[in-house]
């Protein structure tokens, strides 16, 4: 429930619940003084004024025209009691002695002193809380003697004291109300803000490990969900900043160890040719040639660490093609068959069929996989090979809406304890750090990083025959508006 409504409906309330309550009171009120019929009850108060105007007319008439009936007992006692049903009552004297109470005002005051009354009469008095009127009616009897009457009439149904507690009651049940919905109300907003300002000062803090959550609906249900996913992205930020942090350490630390190996070896080939160690023309050729191989090397790292570094936070621009993944294939293994050949390794492509394959995929970053793949494949096959030629098998199939590259080489394998970390940056099967068997450590992480962002998946495992297996699965894509027969733009 939303806070405006919850408001509305107290401001409501404030005034409905005290008015449902005072008549609940009002009818116990009434029920507790043996009053069955409420309607018939009010119809009679009512009436009261027109029918006691009834009787004193009658009353008024006997005073002054027919005295002598007040002398009679029946008549009186008729006369007093239809007064009594009224909230009325009369005092009869004559000669100044009284000769008739109403028992109507005997019983509201059983120890008033009505000859005082008699002699004196107030404008008004008040017998048990009500208040009466009073009216002095001098008459004379038959036989001449004096007589006086004095009627007493209930002017207003309600006691005095019963306004001033009904007022109170009235005020003090008003009061509560409003207290008791301003408590609830204000309970049911103040609380939910409480929680969600103890969640900001643990953010404040750094705490982002407990969840903002709320029972509250309405706004401030969807301040609590804006809260939580606050939360969530700073956690998540935070985290991914500390996981940069720690990447950058390990960077530095393998880039320091990888960059002074090689300059090392520099320094000790210069110190060399200067200290005259070679001192023959064939000594300084190989040693220039070694110094140049080194260098290549760190030119090589530092690229490798430049793109894998843009590739890790993710800014590196992918130009999406849709390209036919067969002809692709067979122009790029076409440019490196040369130059395995003379490495002594024989490169077999394998197409499995004619029809085009549409991939949306960068050329230029899908080229570094394929060439980052065939030269892990290479080096790790220089490791054993001695006069026998190696050989390399590109495969290409499909798998569901994926088209799978498979590079199988006939090396020695991949130990099973390396297969689920040789995509991990830095890592090594090979642990001696040596460029020239080991590699840098980057090249199949730069492999990983640039076919997941083609959307692909990348997977290394050993053939059944021996040998290492790479496997490149990357969506098929839908061609757009064709530009070529070879190459067609996409928006991937």
């Amino acid at each position: 429930m939303s806070i405006r409504v919850k408001l509305y409906m107290s401001y409501l309330a404030m005034v409905i619940v005290p008015f449902i309550l005072m008549s609940v009171v009002l009818l116990f009120v009434v029920h507790a003084n043996g009053i069955e019929d409420v309607k018939q009850y009010f119809d009679r108060v009512d009436k009261e004024p027109y029918e006691q105007a009834l009787v004193y007319g009658e009353l008024s008439y006997v005073l002054r025209n027919d005295a002598g009936e007040l002398e009679k007992p029946a008549y009186v006692t008729e006369i007093q009691q239809r007064l009594g049903e009224l909230w009325a009552g009369l005092i009869i004297s004559r000669d100044g002695k009284i000769t008739s109470v109403s028992p109507f005002l005997r019983q509201a005051s059983p120890n008033e002193n009505w000859q005082g009354l008699l002699a004196n009469p107030p404008s008004t008095v008040t017998f048990n809380g009500f208040r009466f009127e009073t009216s002095a009616i001098a008459f004379d009897y038959p036989d001449g003697g004096k007589g006086s009457a004095v009627l007493f009439r209930r002017n207003d149904p309600v006691p005095l004291y019963g306004r001033r507690v009904g007022t109170v009651f009235t005020l003090a049940l008003i009061g509560l109300t409003g207290l008791l919905l301003t408590y609830f109300v204000s309970r049911s907003i103040i609380k939910p803000i409480k929680t969600l300002e103890a969640a900001a000062l643990r953010m404040k803090e750094g705490d982002l490990s407990q969840q903002v959550e709320t029972k509250s609906k309405g706004e401030i249900g969807q301040l609590s969900t804006a809260f939580e996913e606050m939360r969530v992205r700073l956690k998540q930020s935070i985290d991914q900043s500390l996981l940069y942090e720690e990447n950058r350490k390990m960077l530095l630390s393998h880039i320091s160890h990888d960059l002074k190996t090689p300059i090392s070896a520099i320094k000790g080939y210069v110190e060399g040719i200067l200290d005259g160690i070679a001192n023959t023309e064939e000594k300084r050729s190989r040693y220039m040639q070694t110094i140049y191989r080194k260098a290549a090397d760190m030119d090589q790292l530092i690229d490798e660490l430049f793109l894998f570094s843009k590739l890790d936070l993710q800014t590196v621009a992918f130009d999406f093609k849709v390209i036919d993944i067969r002809r692709y294939l067979q122009h790029f293994l076409e440019e490196q068959r040369f130059d395995l050949e003379k490495s002594g390794i024989r490169l077999v492509y394998l197409q499995g069929g004619a029809e085009p394959i549409p991939v949306a995929a960068d050329p230029d970053k899908l080229s570094r996989v394929l060439t980052n793949i065939l030269n892990n494949c290479v080096k790790y096959m220089g490791q054993q090979r001695e006069e026998a030629a190696g050989e390399i098998f590109v495969r290409l199939g499909g798998k569901e809406k994926r088209v799978v590259i498979e590079i199988e080489d006939t090396g020695p394998g991949i130990d099973e304890e390396d297969l689920p970390y040789i995509f991990d940056r830095f890592y090594r099967a090979e642990q001696s750090r040596n460029s020239e068997t080991g590699g840098s450590g980057l090249g199949l992480a730069i492999v990983k990083q640039i076919i997941e962002g083609h959307g692909g998946e990348v997977w290394a495992e050993n053939a059944k025959e021996g040998g290492a297996r790479f496997c490149l699965a990357l969506p098929i894509a839908a061609p757009a508006v064709s530009g070529d027969d070879h190459e067609e733009h996409t928006y991937h």
